[in-house]
């Protein structure tokens, strides 16, 4: 296993958990007034529930430079509340050249995340740049999780292997991309049959699987066919449904509630399948 696969590997046996909080603040939905005061409180009473944290950059650079400021110190504090944490910045970056190698510094250097999600719509120059790094993990949008991500992902293509979905061609370089160990797939909840090809393509790679809880997403559908043949290797996120759990002064009790709730149901699969935690 690489760098990242071992943390990702020890995040989740740490906390017996394979949940991931997206941490997506909207003023508009937060019961307090500050983002950081927002985010610390959730980190705080989830630390010991999920085994990651992702932050959806959009959300920070909406709100210009207190968003980032905000954004820096939630870092700094997972750092200190969950250091075992595995903390994925979701940037969804896309370029080439001096501007991915620019991204990739940006992301891993500057801000620190542990893992970044991409957008790999360049081809293999879109990718390689942030790769050089086996401790420091790349997710490729694969397939979304909303519905217009059939308009392009799911469109039959012409490859050497013959015709296949155009999600399952980039499965496919993704797995030949992956000479250090360090490149996941983003494949949404709410396509289980295409987390099915997915997983079937990449039987090892890790998958973060958005789609669960606000977006309805199938969750034992996506804990049985997303898990690698151990039960392992996958990350299962929800935003919405536990950062909004509730709006009132108890959002964070309630967000430990629901954390808490979705991992135990995704050990019920696990156990129910023989993959257990020891």
């Amino acid at each position: 296993m690489s760098g990242f696969t071992d943390r990702l590997e020890q995040a989740s046996q740490a906390t017996k958990s394979l949940v991931c909080v997206g941490l997506d603040p909207d003023p508009a939905r937060m019961p307090v007034p500050g983002v950081f005061e927002f985010n610390r409180a959730i980190v705080d009473a989830t630390a010991e529930l999920v085994c990651a944290y992702k932050p959806n950059l959009a959300f920070y650079e909406a709100m210009g430079i207190p968003g980032l400021q905000d954004l820096e110190k939630t870092i700094t504090h997972i750092r200190s509340a969950a250091p075992g944490a595995i903390i994925i910045g979701d940037a969804k970056r896309g370029d080439i050249g001096p501007s991915a190698q620019s991204y990739a510094k940006a992301l891993f250097e500057v801000w620190g995340f542990d893992a970044i999600t991409i957008n790999a719509w360049g081809g293999q120059d879109t990718v390689t740049p942030f790769l050089d790094d086996e401790s420091k993990g790349v997710f490729v949008w694969c397939r979304g999780s909303n519905p217009g991500s059939a308009d392009f992902q799911d469109v039959q293509i012409v490859t050497k292997d013959g015709n296949m979905p155009l999600y399952q061609n980039m499965a496919l370089a993704c797995r030949d991309w992956d000479t250090k160990g360090n490149l996941g797939l983003v494949v949404g909840a709410t396509v289980p049959e295409q987390l099915r090809e997915v997983r079937a393509i990449c039987p090892s790679m890790p998958l973060l699987i958005p789609g669960v809880g606000a977006q309805g997403g199938d969750l034992e559908a996506a804990v049985r066919l997303g898990t690698d043949n151990r039960g392992r290797a996958a990350l299962i996120n929800s935003s919405r449904g536990i950062i909004y759990a509730s709006s009132g002064a108890d959002f964070a009790q309630a967000a430990a509630r629901e954390a808490g709730k979705l991992r135990e149901s995704i050990n019920q699969v696990l156990e129910a399948d023989g993959k257990g935690w020891p």
